[in-house]
């Protein structure tokens, strides 16, 4: 059996610590901001003729992300409406014509939606 001088020790120790660099999870910089805190969601609600989604970011400090209306169809849930969520608060709408009873939600989407949140849904009638 052949044995690892000092040279060859500390070879293998720099290769091993390069590789466990190289596994190491890379987190995004934006990774803090996924926290469903940064972003305050409400339950979609009946204007007087629209169904209206709204969110809004609790700290400057908190991601941009996306405000989505939705819609539960047969066929799964249908985006009715986005709109940016950079500063403040946003919202998505819906006109409510027709007829009709449906569950709808709000989503908030960050970071190109690798996190997304949703608010509580409700049956809504037009």
């Amino acid at each position: 059996m052949r044995t690892l001088g000092l040279a060859g020790k500390s070879c293998l120790t720099a290769a091993l610590a390069a590789s466990a660099t190289l596994l190491m999870p890379v987190t995004p910089a934006a990774a803090a901001d996924w926290d469903r805190s940064c972003y305050s969601i409400s339950t979609p609600y009946k204007g007087i003729s629209e169904v209206i989604g709204k969110a809004s970011k609790t700290s400057s400090g908190c991601s941009d992300a996306t405000v989505s209306l939705l819609r539960h169809r047969w066929y799964g849930w249908e985006e009715l409406d986005w709109t940016p969520l950079e500063s403040g608060s946003s919202m998505a709408w819906w006109n409510c014509t027709g007829s009709g009873t449906y569950t709808y939600k709000t989503v908030v989407g960050v970071d190109y939606n690798l996190a997304s949140y949703e608010s509580a849904e409700r049956r809504i009638t037009c």
